[in-house]
């Protein structure tokens, strides 16, 4: 079995494109600014498109954050997620 030909350029050029939309989203929110973010939003043609370019880009900042930290991904997804538990209120923190 061989890897993704060059007809997997076309999906992988997609994802990279709404990883940026989506933080592009993330930008908007941090200045406050709705429209933005409603307007980058609206760019989505469904939930996947969304949710794909959203999980590349938690990927991406994961991996750049565990080379800047030396860890592993594994490491700065359960830091991650005990920083979320503290933010949400969660007397313990949950595992990775």
């Amino acid at each position: 079995m061989s890897g993704p030909g060059p007809d997997h350029l076309p999906e992988a050029a997609g994802l990279a494109d709404a990883a940026q939309r989506v933080a592009g989203i993330l930008a908007a929110r941090h200045r406050g600014d709705p429209d933005g973010v409603a307007a980058l939003m609206g760019t989505f043609p469904d939930d996947r498109a969304l949710a794909g370019g959203s999980l590349l880009l938690a990927q991406l900042l994961l991996q750049l954050y565990g080379a800047q930290t030396n860890q592993t991904v594994d490491q700065c997804v359960q830091e991650l997620n005990t920083n979320l538990a503290r933010a949400a209120g969660s007397p313990r923190s949950p595992r990775a």
